[in-house]
């Protein structure tokens, strides 16, 4: 599979993923005496999602497919929101309440929840570029995704459940933490595992600022072609010197050729 491939199929996964996430988002259970949001096991891979969408493209596919991923959801929440509040016939039984118990949205939450993952998600690569910047790859992942998973738990709760005791909230959010240090460990693992393995190339770092955001594909290809073009410069210019050389020869040779002979004078006795 090629990495377009690749970056497109990571893009819709992390659509469906976060429209799953805000689907089971209603139901809680139990884990270590706390209470947790049962979306913990469909979330978190949506930071795995974004890390290997900018390990095999650049920051700029990332935030592209977090901002696709959003859109999809409200979408998805709109359109059902509008087919519901329909009016409902009488010839036929009407079977959209059955529909509306299983899929049932709360507008909030949903708002709530798309809010909490683009600021996570985009924290998430700004933290990650930044230790890696420093060749702190492993700290900035792992910090990455712990300040990650926890402000979005932190935002999706503080907004969703506003008007609950304190103490619930504290419940939800402790969990929400034991789950993101058990998920950052999968999911690191899961990242060394999937991410290209590729050779690391260094390469220069270009004059011009607006190609910061370029991939590695792309910079090594404006690499190879600066050298290309380098090497086709240097066999114009080796061709102009041999041909100032041998002109310089021939120029030589006929000015040889036009010197009169010496006579040779016998001197008399």
């Amino acid at each position: 599979m090629n990495k377009e491939f690749k970056k497109t199929f990571l893009i819709c996964l992390l659509a469906v993923l976060l429209v799953i996430s805000n689907l089971v988002s209603a139901k809680y259970t139990n884990l270590m005496d706390v209470t947790v949001g049962v979306e913990f096991v469909t979330l978190p891979f949506t930071f795995l999602c974004t890390l290997l969408i900018l390990n095999y493209g650049n920051k700029r596919n990332a935030y592209r497919g977090i901002l696709v991923a959003s859109v999809i959801q409200l979408l998805i929440t709109i359109s059902y929101a509008f087919v519901v509040s329909l009016g409902s016939q009488t010839l036929m039984p009407d079977k959209s309440i059955y529909v509306d118990m299983i899929f049932k949205v709360d507008e909030t939450k949903i708002l709530a929840s798309v809010f909490a993952f683009v600021v996570s998600n985009c924290t998430l690569i700004y933290l990650y570029e930044s230790f890696k910047e420093y060749g702190k790859e492993l700290y900035g992942l792992v910090i990455g995704l712990l300040g990650s998973m926890i402000l979005n738990s932190f935002i999706y709760l503080i907004i969703s459940l506003k008007g609950y005791e304190p103490i619930y909230i504290i419940n939800l959010l402790l969990g929400n933490i034991i789950i993101s240090v058990i998920m950052v460990i999968i999911i690191t693992t899961l990242y060394y595992i999937l991410r290209d393995k590729e050779k690391v190339v260094e390469i220069k770092k270009m004059e011009n600022p607006q190609n910061k955001d370029l991939s590695v594909e792309e910079v090594v290809s404006q690499n190879k072609k600066v050298v290309k073009e380098n090497s086709q410069k240097k066999k114009i210019t080796k061709t102009n010197e041999n041909k100032t050389k041998n002109m310089t020869k021939k120029s030589g040779e006929k000015t040889t050729k036009t010197k009169p002979k010496k006579q040779n004078v016998k001197k008399s006795s």
